[in-house]
């Protein structure tokens, strides 16, 4: 195994200790493994499993059905939809988003009935997806669990009083942003492209920084690919390993990282950091590669106003950024990543 450039931390272990560790890595490098989860090895398998059967049984015209909504955030992105590294080419992936989340019922896909769609299709879920709604549900609820514990560690570290104040704006009934993805990066031949230029087979998922407050990621062992910026002085890419899980029957350690939207928040203190998807040459053309990331953003109408922290208010140097709501914040930054298609 490649050697970890990450911190490993263990979020059931004494919550001072671990909030500094969490903390510590926030600051410094943005992204960690966390360990201490819920998740069980049966039911993360069960999950690629079902990725997998949805990507590659599903016929792409029946996919198309589905296609993802901006409004609801929610759906089936088709290759080349998506341009995350505006400098480069787009994107070689296909992804399918589950949002709309309502974690006190266990809905999801829910469409906001202001929203327009051009066909009725467009709201709906994916036959295959719906039927194994138990399965989704039960991930869904186990990583808003390990999202808020997070998030609560990291008050404390803070020093915020009050240690629910990002927890409390992440109601389980309330509507927001989070966001659960499967991601099927496809082995991919020269005669794929077609001849398009713009399209590097290598590179699956182009640089940039993520738009919310956290992203929990499950890679498979073997289907690696994750490359980060970890030196803020050098544009050398890290390349990050597979950890396998410590405890028996438990899944292998998330690989999470702070986003944009908690950074903003937070005046820059916690670092959101640049990363890419990339594969070698060789890599693309032996099999596909599939993850799983949950994004995590606070309910929509949160305020992204100054937080109480001491901490905070020194790194800041008395600069403060526009205030925005979470939606606000998420809207712009979907807009950006979209607006290519509008051009």
């Amino acid at each position: 195994m490649s050697s970890n450039p990450l911190q490993i931390i263990d979020i059931s272990q004494p919550e001072q200790a671990t909030a500094t560790k969490l903390l510590d890595a926030a600051r410094e490098q943005g992204f960690l493994f966390v360990d201490g989860h819920d998740f069980t090895q049966e039911e993360v398998d069960l999950l690629f499993e079902l990725s997998n059967r949805f990507f590659t049984t599903t016929p792409h015209e029946e996919k198309l059905k589905y296609f993802f909504d901006a409004v609801n955030n929610f759906g089936y992105t088709d290759f080349s939809s998506e341009q995350l590294d505006l400098t480069k080419g787009r994107d070689f992936k296909e992804c399918y988003n589950f949002g709309s989340i309502n974690f006190s019922n266990g809905t999801f896909n829910t469409p906001n009935p202001e929203a327009k769609v051009s066909s009725p299709e467009q709201n709906e879920t994916p036959e295959l997806l719906k039927n194994q709604s138990d399965l989704i549900v039960s991930i869904l609820h186990k990583y808003h669990r390990v999202a808020t514990e997070i998030l609560r560690l990291i008050t404390i570290a803070l020093e915020i009083e009050d240690h629910s104040f990002f927890t409390a704006k992440m109601k389980p009934n309330q509507k927001n942003g989070c966001v659960m993805r499967f991601l099927r990066y496809p082995l991919i031949r020269d005669d794929d492209l077609q001849g398009d230029s713009t399209l590097d087979p290598t590179i699956r998922a182009g640089a940039h920084t993520d738009y919310g407050a956290l992203a929990l990621l499950m890679q498979r062992n073997g289907q690696q690919g994750l490359e980060l910026q970890i030196d803020k002085t050098s544009e050398e890419w890290v390349k990050v390993p597979f950890v396998p899980p410590k405890y028996q029957g438990k899944a292998p350690p998330l690989v999470v990282n702070f986003g944009d939207m908690l950074s903003y928040w937070t005046n820059g203190v916690l670092r959101s950091t640049n990363h890419r998807v990339k594969f070698s040459p060789g890599e693309t053309r032996t099999s596909d590669r599939y993850s799983i990331v949950f994004f995590v953003h606070p309910d929509a109408n949160t305020t992204l106003d100054a937080v109480p922290s001491k901490i905070v208010e020194d790194a800041s140097d008395g600069n403060t950024n526009p205030t925005l709501t979470a939606l606000q914040y998420l809207q712009k930054r979907l807009k950006e990543t979209y607006e290519w298609q509008q051009s």
